[in-house]
C-alpha cells in the first residue's frame, strides 16, 4: 500500500480484481483489529490512538513530527479505555470501560478519566472512582457518582471544563439524569440542570448552550424536549417533531438540524427554527434511513448525510465552502471503499481520515485540506491484505407481499455457482447488516462457503414501515423473509439447494432454529449462538425485563399470550428439529441468559436428539476472547464440513 498519496493523481489504492486462492489462517481472522480510533489534537501537534495491546484497549499519544509516542494511558485490572475526546490541545477525556472476566467484551459504566498527551496528570473526573475525601475544607472537591456520563460539549469558551449528560445506575432504569460542567483537571463539577426524561441525554448547539433533551416514558415511547429557560424543559408536542433526534446546528442562524422518524416512511432531515416549531425538509432517501451526518470541519454545521440502502452512499445538501468537492475527490481516489473523517484541527486545515470497506477493517490517513495531500498513518489490521479477502456483494429481491429485502453475499474466491451456503441472520431483530468488513463472512467464505446475510422486515435502516412490519413476527413473516432469501439465492444459481446450513447469534440464534422449524426442507444443519429459545423466559430472565420500558418492549414486539409465545419458541417445537444441531453459549450472558441454552439442551436430551454443544464459562453475549473464538470457529467449520462441506461430499443426497 502506498503510504503517501496525492489523491488527484491516484487512480485506485486497492485493486478489486486480484483475489487470493488460499484460505487465510483462522488465527488472522479471529484476531481483533489493533487500531480502534485515531483523533488529531486541536492544533494538530499530536494524535490520540486507541489501540489493543496485550488484550487491553489503551490510549497512545503520538507527536506528529516525528511520529513517535509521547505518552500512554493504560489501566490495570479489568478496566480499559473506551471512546475519547480532545478537551483542549494538551488534554484528553476518555471513557473507562470494564471487563467482568479476562478477554470478555468491555462494558461502559460511564466513568470518565482525563490525562495530558505526555501521560501526566491523569485522574478520574467522573464516576464511582472520582471521589475525594472531604477533610473539613470548604474547597469543593470531586465526588463519587454512580451514574453513566456522556460528554456532550467540550465548551470552546473554557479550556478547563466539559459538559456531560448523565443517567444513574438505578436497577429499574427509571431515575432521571442531570447535566454537569466538570473541571477536567480537578473533577469538581457543577450541576447545570436536571433531565426531563429517563434513558436519554441532552444536546447542545456545540457552543455550550443546551438546546434539546430526549428520553423515553414508561411505555418505552420516545420523547423530545426543548430548553425553555435556565432550568426548565418543554416537551415538543408536534406529532412529527416529537419523534425527532437533534444532529447539529447552523452557527450563523441558530437553526437546528433534526432527523425525523416519520411514520411509515424513511427518516427525513429537517432544519428547525430556533424560536418556533416551524421546519423545512432538507433531505430524505427513498430506501435508506440516515446512518450518519457529514459535518463542516470548523463550524460543525451539517453538510451531508451517510446512507446505506445497499452499498454505502453519501449525499451533500450543502457544498460547505469547498468541503463537499474535496470529500468527493478523496472518495474517488479511494474508489470502492468508504471514507469518513474522525476529527479535524481547530482551524480545519488538517483532518484524520478513516478508509474502510468489505475487504479493509480500516486504515487511517492524515489529510492536508489545503494542499490535498494524503499521508498514511496507521492500519487497524496490517496483517490482513485486502487482496486476500473476499468482496461482499449487495443485492435485493421483493417478497410476495411487496417488501424489498436487501441481502449481502460473500462468495469464496473465484467461485459464484452452486456453492455450499451458510445463512447468517443478524441479531436484534431491530438491527441490520451493512456492507463492510465482516469477520464471520470472511471466516466462512475463506473456507469455501457462500455467506448469505438478510435484512428481513423488522431490520433498522429502511424506514418506520419496514421496522414495524417485524412486530410480533419473530416466528412468522421474519422467518418467511429469511426462507425467501434462501430460495432466491438458490434460484439465482449461487447456492446448492442440497448443501445449506443456518448459523446466527442472539435473535439470529433464535432464527437459526426457528427457520428450520418453519421450513425443515431448506437446511442440512443449524447452529444457534447465544440464541433466544424460549420467548416466555424473556419476561423472567435477562436484562431486558428488569425495567418497565423493557417489559413494554416485550409486550409490543412479542405479545403476552402464552399460546402465541410457545408456538413461536424453539423450546416448544423441538419435535420439528430433525437435523444436526450445534448450540453455543456464554455462561455470563446477561442479555440472553445461558438458561435458554440449558432448557433447550435438556428438552433435546429428553427427546434423545443428539446435539453438539460449546458453553464457555467466561464469555457473555457473543464470544470476545481470541482463543475462545478460535475454538468456536474451528468447531463450527468442522461441523459445517461434516454436513455440507468436503466431509459431506460422499454422503447420499436423499433427505430423511
Amino acid at each position: 500500500m502506498q503510504r503517501i498519496l496525492q489523491f488527484f493523481a491516484l487512480l485506485f489504492l486497492f485493486p478489486f480484481t486480484a483475489l487470493g486462492n488460499s484460505p487465510l489462517p483462522l488465527d488472522d481472522l479471529v484476531k481483533h483489529s489493533e487500531i480502534k480510533q485515531v483523533k488529531i489534537s486541536p492544533t494538530g501537534t499530536h494524535l490520540a490512538v486507541r489501540k489493543l495491546y496485550e488484550g487491553e484497549h489503551i490510549l497512545v499519544f503520538m507527536s506528529m513530527k516525528p511520529l513517535e509516542i509521547t505518552g500512554v494511558l493504560r489501566f490495570r485490572g479489568k478496566e480499559e479505555v473506551g471512546d475519547f475526546h480532545w478537551a483542549n490541545d494538551e488534554r484528553v477525556v476518555a471513557e473507562v470501560v470494564s471487563r467482568k472476566a479476562a478477554l470478555e467484551a468491555p462494558v461502559n459504566y460511564g466513568s470518565l478519566f482525563a490525562i495530558d498527551y505526555d501521560g501526566s496528570r491523569g485522574r478520574n473526573i467522573f464516576g464511582w472512582a472520582a471521589g475525594e475525601r472531604q477533610t473539613g475544607s470548604r474547597i469543593k472537591k470531586a465526588e463519587s457518582t454512580y451514574a453513566h456520563a456522556t460528554l456532550i460539549d467540550t465548551l470552546p469558551d473554557s479550556d478547563k471544563e466539559v459538559l456531560v449528560s448523565t443517567y444513574p445506575w438505578a436497577r429499574d432504569w427509571e431515575t432521571h439524569g442531570e447535566v454537569y460542567r466538570i473541571n477536567i483537571y480537578t473533577g469538581v463539577r457543577n450541576k447545570v440542570t436536571g433531565l426531563p426524561q429517563v434513558g436519554g441525554r441532552a444536546f447542545t448547539d456545540g457552543r455550550g448552550e443546551l438546546r434539546f433533551a430526549n428520553g423515553t416514558d414508561r411505555n418505552d415511547d420516545y420523547q423530545l424536549y426543548r430548553k425553555k429557560d435556565k432550568v426548565g424543559w418543554s416537551r415538543v408536542e408536534d406529532p412529527v417533531l416529537e419523534r425527532a433526534t437533534p444532529v447539529g446546528f447552523d452557527p450563523e442562524t441558530g437553526e437546528a438540524y433534526l432527523v425525523l422518524d416519520r411514520k411509515g416512511q424513511t427518516e427525513q432531515l429537517v432544519k428547525l427554527s430556533p424560536d418556533s416549531d416551524k421546519y423545512k425538509p432538507i433531505f430524505q432517501h427513498e430506501i435508506s434511513d440516515i446512518s450518519g451526518i457529514i459535518y463542516h470541519p470548523t463550524t460543525d454545521k451539517p453538510l451531508g448525510a451517510y446512507l446505506h440502502p445497499d452499498y454505502p452512499e453519501e449525499h451533500f445538501f450543502d457544498e460547505g465552502d469547498g468541503f463537499a468537492p474535496l470529500f468527493r475527490g478523496i472518495k474517488k481516489a479511494f474508489d470502492g471503499y468508504r471514507i469518513a473523517f474522525t476529527s479535524f484541527t481547530e482551524d480545519g486545515k488538517k483532518g484524520v481520515l478513516r478508509v474502510y470497506g468489505d475487504r479493509l477493517p480500516g486504515d487511517y490517513f492524515l489529510v492536508d485540506m489545503t494542499s490535498k495531500k494524503v499521508d498514511f498513518l496507521l492500519s487497524s489490521a496490517e496483517w490482513l491484505d485486502p487482496q486476500d479477502l473476499n468482496p461482499m456483494r449487495a443485492e435485493s429481491f421483493e417478497t410476495g407481499d411487496g417488501f424489498r429485502i436487501g441481502v449481502y453475499l460473500t462468495f469464496p474466491a473465484n467461485r459464484t455457482e452452486k456453492l455450499p451456503m451458510v445463512v447468517v441472520p443478524h441479531g436484534g431483530p431491530h438491527a441490520r447488516d451493512y456492507w463492510g468488513y465482516d469477520n464471520q463472512a470472511q471466516i466462512l467464505s475463506q473456507n469455501g462457503y457462500l455467506v448469505l446475510q438478510v435484512n428481513f422486515r423488522g431490520s433498522t435502516g429502511y424506514g418506520d414501515g419496514f421496522y414495524k412490519a417485524g412486530r410480533q413476527q419473530w416466528g412468522g413473516k421474519i422467518q418467511r423473509d429469511i426462507a425467501d432469501a434462501v430460495a432466491w439465492t438458490v434460484e439465482q444459481g449461487y447456492a446448492d439447494r442440497e448443501r445449506i446450513c443456518i448459523f446466527g447469534g442472539s435473535f439470529g440464534g433464535y432464527s437459526a432454529l426457528m427457520n428450520p422449524i418453519r421450513y425443515p426442507d431448506l437446511y442440512r444443519c443449524a447452529i444457534g449462538y447465544v440464541g433466544v429459545y424460549d420467548l416466555e423466559m424473556m419476561y423472567q430472565k435477562g436484562d431486558v425485563q428488569r425495567r418497565d420500558r423493557g417489559i413494554s418492549y416485550l409486550r409490543r414486539e412479542l405479545s403476552e399470550d402464552e399460546d402465541f409465545l410457545r408456538a413461536n419458541s424453539p423450546l416448544y417445537n423441538t419435535d420439528k428439529l430433525d437435523l444436526p444441531l450445534f448450540i453455543v453459549h456464554g455462561e455470563k450472558d446477561e442479555r440472553v441468559p445461558v438458561e435458554h441454552a440449558e432448557a433447550l439442551l435438556e428438552k433435546l436430551a429428553e427427546e434423545k436428539k443428539p446435539v453438539k454443544t460449546l458453553i464457555e464459562p467466561n464469555e457473555g453475549h457473543g464470544f470476545y476472547g481470541e482463543e475462545n473464538n478460535k475454538r468456536l470457529y474451528t468447531e463450527l467449520l468442522g461441523f459445517l464440513d461434516q454436513h455440507i462441506g468436503v466431509g459431506a461430499a460422499e454422503k447420499p443426497k436423499a433427505r430423511n
